[in-house]
C-alpha cells in the first residue's frame, strides 16, 4: 500500500487545463485505493468523499508572483504542521517548496533562451526563475513529469542538472466516448470547422481564421465555430469574418457537428483539445508546436509553425479527402492514474521512504 499521496496546486477542479489534469489524477489515484490529500486554495465541482481537501488561506498578495511566493510558503508550513511524522510523498503542480514529484505544465521561463537581458533584470521575472529552479532542482525533489516531450525537451534543455532526477511523460488523458454518432448535415457538400482555446492569441486564431478565408476561396460553403472566446475579446476586423461563429465558454464542445479542429498553436506543451477531438472521431489541423504530437493520431497533419498559408491549406484538403469518422484515443486518465500508482510514486517510495 502506498503512503498518502498529497497534491498541490492552488485551485482544485474539473474544468482547466492543469486544474481538470489534478482533478482527475486525485480522484483516480482515490478509486485505486490510494490515500489522497489536496493542498489548495480553493475547490471548485463536487469532491469525492474520500479525497481529503485541506485549505491554505487564499492570497490576496499582488502581482501573481508575489502570491506565488505567499502560497508555497503557506503550503510549507501546513504540510510541517498538519503531517510531522508521517509517512507521504508530496506531489506538486505548482511552484512549490518540500514536494518530492512535481508536474510541469508548461514549457520554463526561458525555454529557447527567450528571455534578453533586460527582462532578466525584472524582480517579477527573477522571482519565478527562482521558483522554477527550486522546483525542478531542489534536493527533495526525486521525479518531474512532464506533460510532453516538448515540454521535457525544453526543461532539460534549460535545466541540464535534470539529468540527475526521474523523468517521466505523463500526458494528459481523456475520457473513452461509449456512444457517439457524428452529426447528419443533410446530405449538403460543406464542411465544419472548429477552434477551440480561450488564450486565442498563443493558440493561434488569426492563422486559423487565415486558413479558414484561403479555403473559402474555393469552398463557400464552409463554416468556422471558435469556442472560448468571445468576440469583444477579439479585434473587430476579426470577429466580423463571414463564416465565423463565436460560441463563447463552453464546459463541452460538441464534436459531432465538426470536421475538422484547427489548431495552429505557436506554443501549446500538450493541447488538450488534441486528444478530445480524436476521441470523437474530429480530425485535427494543427503545428509542429503542440505536444500532442507525441500520441501519434491519425487522421491530423502537422504543419510547420511559419509555413505558408498555402501548406496548411493543402494539408485541410487532404483531411478533408476521407471522410473516416473513426474514434481514436491513445492516452486515458486511467492510463495517467496507473502510471502514478504502478511506477511513479513505488519508485519514489523506495528512494524517500
Amino acid at each position: 500500500m502506498l503512503p498518502r499521496i498529497v497534491q498541490i496546486v492552488k485551485r482544485f477542479g474539473p474544468v482547466g487545463g492543469m486544474e481538470a489534469y489534478v482533478w482527475r489524477l486525485a480522484h483516480g489515484l482515490s478509486e485505486r485505493g490510494c490515500l489522497v490529500s489536496v493542498v489548495c486554495e480553493q475547490v471548485i465541482g463536487e469532491v469525492s468523499a474520500d479525497i481529503d481537501i485541506i485549505y491554505v488561506e487564499k492570497s490576496k498578495e499582488k502581482p501573481r508572483w508575489k502570491s506565488m511566493l505567499l502560497f508555497r510558503a503557506r503550503v510549507d508550513s501546513l504540510l510541517k504542521d498538519r503531517f510531522k511524522g508521517q509517512q507521504i510523498i508530496v506531489h506538486s503542480h505548482e511552484r512549490s517548496l518540500s514536494h518530492h514529484v512535481t508536474t510541469f505544465h508548461g514549457p520554463p521561463i526561458n525555454a529557447n533562451g527567450n528571455l534578453n537581458w533586460i527582462q532578466r533584470l525584472s524582480p517579477r521575472i527573477r522571482g519565478w526563475m527562482q521558483m522554477e529552479r527550486h522546483e525542478l532542482l531542489s534536493q527533495n525533489v526525486q521525479c518531474v513529469v512532464p506533460v510532453s516531450s516538448k515540454v521535457q525537451d525544453a526543461l532539460t534543455d534549460e535545466y541540464p542538472d535534470l539529468g540527475s532526477k526521474q523523468l517521466h511523460l505523463g500526458w494528459p488523458g481523456v475520457e473513452p466516448v461509449s456512444d457517439f454518432r457524428a452529426a447528419d448535415n443533410g446530405g449538403q457538400q460543406s464542411f465544419r470547422f472548429v477552434f477551440v482555446g480561450k488564450e486565442w492569441k498563443r493558440k493561434g486564431l488569426r492563422r486559423a481564421i487565415d486558413i479558414f478565408e484561403a479555403f473559402c476561396v474555393s469552398n463557400p460553403n464552409v463554416s468556422m465555430d471558435i469556442f472560448g472566446v468571445d468576440p469583444s475579446e477579439v479585434p473587430k476586423k476579426l470577429s466580423k469574418k463571414t463564416g465565423l461563429r463565436f460560441k463563447g465558454w463552453t464546459s463541452e464542445i460538441p464534436w459531432a457537428n465538426y470536421d475538422v479542429l484547427i489548431h495552429p498553436a505557436e506554443n501549446e506543451p500538450f493541447g488538450m483539445v488534441i486528444a478530445e477531438a480524436r476521441s470523437y472521431g474530429v480530425a485535427v489541423l494543427m503545428s509542429d508546436r503542440v505536444g500532442a504530437a507525441d500520441l501519434a493520431f491519425n487522421q491530423i497533419r502537422i504543419v510547420p509553425f511559419d509555413a505558408p498559408l498555402t501548406h496548411w491549406e493543402s494539408a485541410l484538403q487532404e483531411l478533408l479527402v476521407s471522410t473516416n469518422r473513426s474514434r481514436e484515443v491513445k492516452w486515458t486518465w486511467n492510463d495517467l492514474a496507473d502510471l502514478h500508482c504502478q511506477t511513479i510514486y513505488p519508485q519514489l517510495e523506495a528512494e524517500i521512504l
